[in-house]
């Protein structure tokens, strides 16, 4: 049976379409993924500095995957590990950590951005964006981290939404949120290692899918008027 995970699916996608392959329940894979066995994360070096207890958010990797149709959710969740390992760590590891970033602060910006812009330019343009407001202690105002929150997929989320106490707001919180939001691609992930260096701090995605870019809070409410509003 061949199943494809998609990039940028966070674990409750990923559990509802394994369900629908009939390969596991919805539930059983989010309660194994939430509450990873440690016997199979201490296989892998590349979740040592994942923080204990966490879920595997963001180390599900979206690919196209050959299973058997009597994979259990242990089967499943490996094989996806697996190809994180063969496809991410080899060669990149010492270059995540010579950035100054954990591979879990690695993964959480890419998974962000896996969410923000679709094109592997743009991501690498808004790595270096969100990295310069990080040092700079200026929130990320993600509309991904948001929606990550209510489960919605608005471009713009609404006022309250935008309101609610959660560390994964990055409207209230200026760090980065507590984990990856979904499985980003190894574009997003390269995007992190590898910035674009550019004079701008912030950005918007057009309903077309454009990505408009400002080097200033004015401009950028100026852009939004045009584009969004």
């Amino acid at each position: 049976q061949v199943i494809t995970i998609i990039e940028g699916w966070n674990v409750y996608e990923i559990a509802e379409y394994l369900e629908k392959e009939n390969l596991v329940k919805s539930d059983e894979f989010i309660e194994f993924v939430n509450n990873p066995k440690h016997d199979l994360v201490d296989n892998y070096s590349f979740l040592d500095d994942k923080p204990y207890g966490v879920s595997l958010e963001g180390y599900l990797f979206p690919d196209t995957y050959r299973v058997y149709k009597n994979s259990n959710v242990i089967d499943l969740v490996k094989k996806m590990l697996d190809n994180f390992e063969k496809r991410v760590t080899l060669g990149n590891i010492e270059r995540i950590h010579f950035s100054g970033n954990s591979g879990y602060d690695t993964l959480t910006l890419a998974s962000i951005i896996e969410k923000e812009v679709r094109i592997p330019y743009d991501m690498k343009m808004v790595s270096d964006i969100f990295s310069k407001r990080l040092e700079a202690g200026i929130a990320l105002q993600s509309d991904a981290t948001v929606n990550y929150i209510t489960g919605k997929g608005l471009v713009q989320p609404s006022y309250n939404d935008l309101e609610i106490d959660n560390p994964y707001n990055t409207y209230r919180y200026k760090d980065l949120p507590p984990g990856p939001i979904a499985s980003p691609g190894l574009n997003a992930i390269m995007a992190v290692i590898e910035p674009v260096v550019n004079p701008y701090y912030y950005f918007l995605t057009t309903i077309e899918g454009e990505v408009i870019y400002s080097e200033n809070y004015d401009q950028h409410l100026t852009n939004k008027a045009i584009y969004l509003d």
